[in-house]
């Protein structure tokens, strides 16, 4: 096989953006791995999945492009519940199969990672590149937004929403809740109700597979190798000399490179580290995986737990409409940050059944990613230890007692609202029966100075020890943002793009 100048592993929100803006330079070769399925013919016959998925809620994933994964509780905290986590499995990554809700990281957010020691990474260091990767219809005018970027972003018009959009919204404003018109935002990020921004514009779903892949898809200096496993990155000494993957033939092969990035994904970077024998000795010893470094690979495994309340009236459960429209974003706390945010969701339109979705914006518990074995194509062990902390259960308390509050609001009752679920069932019960994931999985990888005993990656997000391989997904997030993560990871992708170029000299 050719030798390339870079190797990326995983198509999604990180490696479809390097490996687009890399290629912009004709002298810089590039080979994206993706595990999953191509689709080389996307713009003139658009695959059902880019239009599917956001009328719905119940439309996670698509079950024939996902990696089947599953949360293992293995302290016992959810009923012995396996949660699926789903991730995309195709080119353009879980961009592809998301809900294309296009939040921001809140500045506070990036001024945390960089009292954290990652410097360079403050609000003000990443604004330019969050209005460089988007083309906002609403707001692109303003100074903190962009206008020119591959990915639209557009909030839709209250028209067009599911009828329990609108009343939450209205019922927000009763209770005396700000209204923001951006949520994305200086000054939206804490007890304020808005409408969702989103990357669907003509019922595209604007991931990487339609927008940065598609751009780069007819240059001679990008090879895209499609449904192919990779394994472990090759190592010498203090360098990574290539990747070794199993193809669509299922043949195991080595690709070589000056220069490796792995953003596939916050259960699969780990993994392929691992297997490359990078993670902490005391899990890849008894596997027989010779440890060339010892680093926290898979630890500090972070979400934002979700929680479902179930309630009925006239009118709430029909589901013609946009489904992920309003958020209340809680008050913000001693530090100015919520707790949490709450939209609502239809369920049944015959029963007039409709939801509270509240997820946690800053969740304490940590959980890890642990291969089972040397072999890619058995999953690892993911336990995100929901429910295990108390301060949590806290919080989620708190975003029930204010959706009470909701339902019990005038605006409410002219629909004649009342819960389906017991609402005053401890909490730790109650989470036990219906907790879930959010889907907004980071920290795997996380980043930080190399003197930190919890960091695997530096602020130009190479691993620590290595000169030329680097992360480039939600991994190297080391604490996680209070909203949806995709727009960050695009942002990631964009900074990751410049530190290999530099370190190709280019």
């Amino acid at each position: 096989m050719d030798r390339f100048d870079v190797i990326m592993v995983g198509a999604g929100s990180g490696g479809g953006v390097v490996a687009a803006r890399l290629t912009e330079n004709p002298d810089c070769k590039v080979l994206l791995i993706e595990a999953g399925p191509d689709f080389p013919r996307e713009e003139t016959i658009p695959p059902l999945f880019t239009v599917s998925g956001e009328h719905s809620w119940k439309t996670a994933a698509i079950p024939e492009f996902d990696w089947d994964f599953f949360n293992a509780d293995r302290s016992g905290t959810l009923n012995g519940r396996q949660l699926w986590l789903p991730r995309g499995k195709l080119m353009g990554g879980t961009s592809m199969v998301n809900a294309t809700i296009a939040a921001r990281g809140a500045p506070f957010d990036f001024d945390r990672w960089a009292s954290m020691g990652c410097s360079g990474w403050a609000w003000n260091d990443v604004l330019p590149y969050f209005i460089k990767i988007e083309n906002d219809l609403d707001f692109g005018d303003q100074p903190i937004h962009g206008k020119d970027g591959p990915i639209v972003i557009q909030r839709y018009k209250p028209e067009s929403w599911a009828p329990v959009n609108r009343v939450m919204y209205e019922a927000c404003v009763e209770l005396g809740i700000r209204e923001a018109p951006d949520l994305n935002g200086l000054d939206a990020h804490a007890g304020v109700v808005g409408v969702m921004p989103h990357n669907r514009y003509k019922e595209v779903r604007l991931g990487t597979l339609v927008t940065y892949i598609r751009a780069a898809r007819k240059r001679a200096n990008l090879t895209l190798m499609a449904g192919a496993v990779a394994e472990r990155v090759v190592l010498s000494g203090g360098r990574a000399e290539g990747v070794a993957y199993i193809g669509s033939d299922g043949k195991t092969a080595t690709a070589y490179a000056d220069q490796i990035v792995l953003s596939a994904g916050v259960y699969n970077t780990p993994a392929i580290l691992q297997r490359s024998g990078i993670g902490p000795a005391e899990w890849l010893k008894p596997l027989g995986i010779d440890v060339a470094a010892d680093l926290p690979v898979g630890k500090n495994l972070l979400d934002h737990p979700g929680f479902g309340m179930i309630f009925k009236g006239k009118g709430l459960g029909v589901t013609t409409g946009r489904s992920f429209v309003a958020d209340v974003r809680g008050p913000g706390g001693p530090t100015g940050e919520p707790a949490w945010q709450t939209h609502p969701f239809p369920v049944d339109e015959e029963e007039g059944m409709a939801g509270f979705w509240t997820y946690l914006t800053h969740a304490l518990a940590q959980g890890e990613v642990v291969i089972q074995s040397r072999d890619p194509r058995q999953a690892p062990l993911i336990d995100h230890r929901y429910n295990t902390v108390i301060q949590d259960r806290q919080n989620f308390d708190d975003a029930r007692t204010f959706c009470k509050e909701m339902l019990a609001s005038a605006t409410f009752r002219r629909h004649g609202a009342e819960w389906v679920d017991d609402i005053d069932q401890p909490i730790a019960e109650a989470l036990a029966e219906r907790m879930g994931a959010a889907h907004h999985q980071a920290g795997t990888a996380k980043m930080g100075p190399a003197d930190d005993p919890t960091a695997v990656v530096g602020t130009d997000l190479r691993v620590h020890g290595f000169d030329n391989l680097r992360v480039a997904d939600t991994s190297i997030y080391p604490d996680n943002v209070q909203h949806n993560t995709n727009l960050t990871a695009l942002v990631v992708g964009e900074r990751a793009a410049e530190f290999v170029a530099a370190g190709l000299g280019r």
